[in-house]
């Protein structure tokens, strides 16, 4: 017989019953035999799986020899199966209603049945870690496919260098990047911030990816505003009433050598540009435009322009960036996050990385991100 690593049959522990009849001391030698057992199973006279019978109440009577032949049935010691169930039978279905019952003064026993035949028993705690252990080696799998997906998608232009920094405060994370080509000389570079973390972040994260791979597939090519009102109306469609997404999006056009900003709720916006003088002037440039999926239509005449010049730097952030807290409760703040970014102007792309892990680890110390941290960092 076979089970799928979802069902209780595949982690069935099949002892051997014994009989509730029995002394004692046939339990003692099996435990004995066996020193991980924490129970063995105990059956009536018509082979009736009854319940179980723990290691801790009869180790009284292992101290001594006289206690070891000490003549008392099994079936006083007996603790009854909170219920019989069928190998096919889903593990996480079993947790959870079970988890809902009282437990009493011992742990909850079961007898798990195939084709109407014991197959063997399996504690509540057991099928509780075990669901718990697949449920995190997903989520590790669905991270990594995450991160994989983030790390795909920074194209290869002369004309432009293109920096991503990443760390989610979990396995998955609702912090999302990608990189549109939006015809000949035009790119669409966004970043996303979900409102929902964890499972929730990460599948409307997913479906933004989704959507660009369909833009892409069917060869988009449409205006910055059309590009904008199209994500607007896909997160209003399929997000659940008071979820949102905080978003940035730059719309590059070599052509017209014009960058667009559509800052939609997302942290402020750094602008470098050199000056005649040899310096660097610095921008900010504040979002003027409401999370995608809160309005049905935007006003997008609050688009912000800038012109494209050689030696020109932008950068911004997700918010998991200035919240991040030290093990002191202090937030990183908007001040040093811009000291940051100053800081960044001359690196290469490797020491940034460097850079960056440096300035995170030395703040948060022994504390833990609390959000998912994004950086973006676009130089003409």
């Amino acid at each position: 017989m076979s089970f799928s690593p979802l069902q209780v049959g595949y982690i069935a522990n099949t002892i051997t019953p014994v009989p509730a009849g029995g002394y004692v001391k046939a339990a003692l030698d099996l435990f004995d035999q066996k020193p991980d057992l924490e129970v063995v199973p105990i059956a009536g006279e018509d082979g009736t799986v009854l319940g179980v019978v723990s290691r801790k109440i009869t180790a009284n009577f292992a101290v001594s020899a006289v206690y070891r032949g000490y003549q008392k049935n099994l079936k006083d010691f007996l603790i009854p199966f909170r219920g019989i169930l069928e190998g096919r039978d889903f593990i996480s279905r079993i947790v959870d209603k079970n988890l809902k019952i009282d437990q009493g003064e011992y742990p909850a026993w079961f007898a798990i049945h195939h084709n109407r035949r014991y197959l063997g028993i399996v504690s509540l705690q057991y099928m509780l870690e075990y669901i718990n252990t697949l449920r995190s080696q997903d989520m590790k799998t669905a991270g990594e496919i995450q991160k994989n997906i983030l790390g795909k998608s920074v194209p290869q232009d002369s004309r432009f260098r293109l920096f991503f920094y990443n760390q989610m405060a979990h396995e998955i994370g609702g912090d999302y990047y990608h990189v549109f080509s939006n015809g000949t000389d035009r790119y669409l570079i966004g970043c996303f911030d979900v409102s929902g973390k964890n499972i929730a972040g990460s599948m409307a994260a997913m479906a933004l990816g989704a959507c660009f791979s369909t833009l892409e597939l069917f060869k988009y090519h449409e205006t910055p505003e059309k590009i904008t009102r199209l994500l607007n109306s896909l997160i209003k469609d399929v997000a659940p009433l008071g979820y949102f997404v905080a978003a940035v999006l730059f719309h590059i056009d070599f052509s017209s050598k014009a960058l667009v900003i559509h800052n939609c709720g997302f942290s402020p916006v750094s602008v470098f540009k050199p000056l005649d003088d040899k310096k660097i002037g610095h921008k900010i440039l504040e979002p003027g435009l409401p999370p995608l999926g809160i309005e049905e239509t935007l006003d997008l005449n609050e688009g912000q322009i800038v012109p494209i010049v050689e030696g020109l730097r932008i950068s911004t952030y997700s918010d998991g960036f200035t919240d991040m807290t030290n093990s002191f409760g202090e937030r990183f703040g908007e001040e040093k996050t811009g000291d940051v970014l100053k800081k960044l102007h001359h690196c290469s792309r490797e020491q940034m990385k460097i850079n960056l892990d440096r300035e995170i680890r030395q703040w948060i110390g022994e504390a833990s991100l609390a959000d998912d941290l994004t950086l973006m960092d676009l130089r003409f």
